[in-house]
């Protein structure tokens, strides 16, 4: 490498080959002065770049330039800057022998193999790639073979480019022989081609060995030395890489890993997979689970602290594999498979393929790439030395994901459940001839979403739902005045931004959030002498009754400061959608193929401190020894302790428990033997839902939203007409004292309330669930209690002297109450216990 006065630094390892890599840093690519802060007297004009975003790097150590790119203008300050006495200076490393070969030939007269003493005949590009100064005369020299090639080339690189396009840039970008890999003998050789020529992906594929028995050249064997990347000069780029198809138009491709002047990606114009998955952050379209391509996260950084300094080799290789999984995530990707959409030139090429196998492995163990129901072609595990025995207590969708995800990673895995089937709070009613989800079944956000990664994996449908909801008002049996329906919508939504606004301006205890509500709102009406009608009263009731099921409680016991804090980061994006044929399906899917053992409930757990195992009895009488043991429960059932542990949990898990409750809404769905609510219906004959603004406060609770779960078949004839709703606030317990039929009948009287003209007929079928009531479930999901943070939640979710683990989506901080959040936090404590059964920094 050189420092900043162009002088060599000798930073190789060579007495530790295969040491901890060094960090890596003093690439070029860093050094220079964005292009478009020029001076304006310069010389030359610079061509207007497009709107890029710029990258965000650990050190950035820039300098001014001017950038001049029009050819045939030679002058004596061209020529320092170019010729020998220039930064780019000739090689006196001392890492590099003396004997030194020109790695180009590209002029009759090239040095090819030359003793260099005095370092002054070759230029340096990487520990054994050299540029004689013969060949490299022709490069940048007015006239010569290669200049006008290169100056063609510092016209391409500055449109998608913020850094100085250098004649070695040149070199490493264009000229450099390729080096493939022999599948058959696992050797690399030199593919002798004609310079620029730019090998593709289908030749990588394609490429044998002429002898496969010849032994390795030297050079690719240092090559693939961890720290052998500190020898170059330049930063090597991914040609015509597959992460164009996202970037090219966001990001300066030289920031992102990637070549400005070979970026030929043609792939499809619109991907099966680009209306539900969206890999890269777009600032201006903020979601959740889209990488930065131009940032190390925090973890990328705890595992590859070498690239701390300087990413960009880093970013190219994850967004290449990142890029590839997003493409055709209907597929497991294989390592192969990315091994060979890796174009760069030179030795570079040998020693990215080694860092590619690593950057491949961490994004399976963090479950980026190769999640969902796919068949497993070979688990990591046969890279790996030893294999922990996990237990996981609890097969819903959260410990179902866990034991996929680490069977994948080749781990053993046995699933203990206390019911006589899998899938926890995912369940379905057929009594009423379709799938009525009982539990979770709505997916909140279909962008990035794994549970549509899933449905689309096997096949399994889901409904996107529109916006559009028509707000029945139960006081005049008609859709609710438009006015005051939109009077009412902004009237909540400028109370959520009073109450922002004193969360962050006043100290102090925490309250509940009704009361605040009821402050804001009393204040609000007050401050805007609005004359508050019945009107406005039922819709802003209709928004409390929305509130307390989103939170799955009585608002009187949510904290205010805190019960939106998963807002703070991007949540799903896209529309919200149901799981049409129910969960059943997915769930079964999930499971296939596990060790699941069924009427197992799980009644203690014995992980005594010093000794390795731990021993879990079940109510049956039986008893299993794991190394790490896996609670994806409900929270309610830790709660009412009906699981014991010896010796007890930690204060701090115990107390995080107390902080974070447990809601509770129940479901009603009747089936009717014709549909009534025609009137509500879109032009082609459907109805995602419709709300009901309740005629008073204490009603808010009873059936706020209905959902039309009819079954219609091709002819457009609905052999079922079911509507869906739930109770939660004050009312969610009505299920427990009336009976299911007297239940159905007040969900009946409702809709008379809201159709006081229809002639509703009685129904012919109802599901009423009854979730607080069932031992081992006892919730819907979680939420904030008052003087609890999102802390709390993480608090839940920490491992417990590297045997405890816990999932599920009261352990999930920033996606809770979600089946997606559930089965993210599978997915994380699978990471999690690979990571400690194999002593590698992984994960957090």
């Amino acid at each position: 490498m050189e420092d900043d006065d162009g002088s060599s630094i000798d930073r190789s390892n060579d007495n530790d080959p295969e040491g901890k890599p060094e960090p890596i840093k003093g690439f070029k690519l860093i050094k220079s002065e964005p292009i478009d802060d020029y001076e304006e007297d310069s010389d030359s004009t610079p061509p207007s770049p497009r709107v890029k975003h710029k990258r965000q790097c650990a050190e950035v150590a820039m300098k001014r330039i001017k950038l001049e790119i029009q050819p045939g203008q030679s002058d004596i300050s061209k020529d320092k800057r170019n010729g020998a006495e220039s930064r780019e200076g000739s090689c006196d490393r001392s890492d590099c022998a003396l004997q030194k070969t020109c790695s180009l030939g590209i002029n009759p007269n090239c040095l090819q193999t030359l003793t260099d003493a005095c370092g002054k005949n070759f230029y340096h590009i990487t520990k054994g790639e050299h540029v004689c100064s013969v060949c490299y005369d022709d490069i940048w020299k007015y006239g010569h073979k290669y200049c006008q090639q290169f100056a063609d080339w510092k016209v391409v690189w500055c449109k998608m480019s913020r850094c100085f396009p250098t004649p070695r840039f040149f070199v490493q970008d264009q000229l450099l022989p390729y080096w493939l890999e022999c599948p058959l003998c696992h050797r690399f050789r030199k593919l002798d081609l004609e310079p620029t020529v730019v090998i593709s992906t289908e030749e990588i594929k394609k490429f044998r060995c002429v002898e496969c028995n010849v032994p390795e050249d030297k050079l690719a064997i240092d090559a693939r030395n961890p720290n052998w990347i500190l020898s170059a000069s330049v930063a090597p780029l991914l040609h015509n890489s597959p992460s164009l198809y996202y970037l090219r138009d966001h990001y300066y491709l030289d920031e992102v890993g990637l070549s400005p002047a070979v970026a030929n990606y043609t792939g499809e114009e619109k991907l099966p997979s680009s209306s539900f998955m969206a890999p890269f952050h777009i600032p201006e379209e903020p979601m959740a689970f889209c990488v930065r391509p131009d940032v190390m996260e925090h973890d990328e950084l705890r595992r590859f602290p070498q690239y701390s300094a300087e990413p960009i080799i880093y970013l190219g290789l994850r967004n290449l594999v990142i890029t590839l999984w997003n493409m055709n995530p209907f597929e497991y990707l294989t390592f192969d498979h990315c091994k060979q959409h890796l174009i760069s030139r030179g030795l570079s090429r040998v020693w990215q393929i080694q860092e590619l196998r690593k950057i491949y492995d961490y994004l399976n163990v963090k479950a980026i790439v190769n999640i969902g129901l796919l068949t497993i072609h070979s688990p990591l595990s046969y890279r790996t030395r030893r294999s922990a025995n996990v237990l996981i207590i609890g097969a819903g969708i959260s410990g179902l994901a866990a034991a996929r995800q680490l069977h994948s990673l080749g781990t053993k895995v046995t699933i203990l459940e206390a019911k006589d089937r899998p899938g926890g709070r995912m369940q379905d009613d057929l009594s009423l001839g379709i799938p009525v989800g009982c539990g979770a079944q709505l997916i909140t956000g279909i962008m990035n979403n794994p549970i549509v990664v899933m449905c689309h994996q096997a096949n399994i449908p889901y409904r996107p739902l529109h916006r559009e909801c028509a707000m029945m008002d139960s006081a005049t049996g008609k859709v609710m005045n438009h006015k005051a329906d939109r009077i009412a919508d902004e009237h909540w939504n400028c109370i959520h931004d009073i109450l922002g606004h004193w969360r962050s301006r006043i100290k102090g205890p925490d309250h509940s959030l009704m009361d605040q509500i009821n402050i804001a709102h009393k204040k609000l009406v007050k401050g805007t002498r609005l004359k508050w009608g019945d009107a406005y009263e039922r819709a802003f009731q209709f928004n409390l009754g929305n509130a307390e099921f989103s939170c799955g409680a009585k608002l009187n016991d949510v904290s205010w400061r805190n019960w939106d804090q998963n807002e703070a980061v991007n949540q799903f994006a896209g529309a919200h959608a149901l799981l049409s044929d129910g969960c059943v399906d997915l769930i079964d899917r999930l499971a296939d193929g596990l060790d699941i053992r069924y009427d197992h409930e799980v009644t203690l757990v014995e992980w005594l401190r010093g000794k390795k195992s731990v021993t879990v009895s079940c109510r049956n009488g039986k008893k299993f020894n794991a190394d790490k043991v896996l609670l994806a429960l409900p929270l309610a059932v830790l709660q009412k302790h009906r699981v014991r542990f010896n010796p007890k949990l930690p204060d701090k898990k115990t107390r995080a428990m107390k902080y974070i409750g447990a809601g509770l809404i129940e479901k009603v769905a009747v089936r009717f033997p014709r549909c009534f609510w025609n009137s509500l219906l879109k032009k082609d004959g459907t109805l995602d839902y419709f709300s009901h603004a309740p005629r008073k406060s204490s009603e808010r609770g009873l059936f706020n939203m209905f959902y039309d779960f009819s079954r219609r078949d091709e002819n457009g004839v609905a052999p079922f007409y079911v509507l869906m709703s739930y109770v939660c606030g004050d009312s969610v317990d009505i299920v427990n004292k009336y009976s299911d039929e007297e239940v159905a009948q007040m969900f009946v009287n409702t809709l008379k309330q809201l159709f006081p003209k229809e002639d509703i007929p009685e129904p012919d079928g109802a599901v009423v669930t009854h979730w607080g009531r069932d031992p081992h479930i006892g919730m819907a999901y979680s939420y904030v209690r008052i003087g609890g943070t999102g802390a709390h939640y993480d608090d839940l979710a920490a491992p417990v002297d590297g045997k405890l683990y816990f999932a599920g989506e009261c352990t999930n901080r920033f996606f809770p109450q979600t089946m997606t959040g559930a089965y993210i936090s599978g997915l994380r404590e699978a990471g999690r216990i690979w990571e400690s059964s194999h002593n590698e920094i992984w994960l957090d």
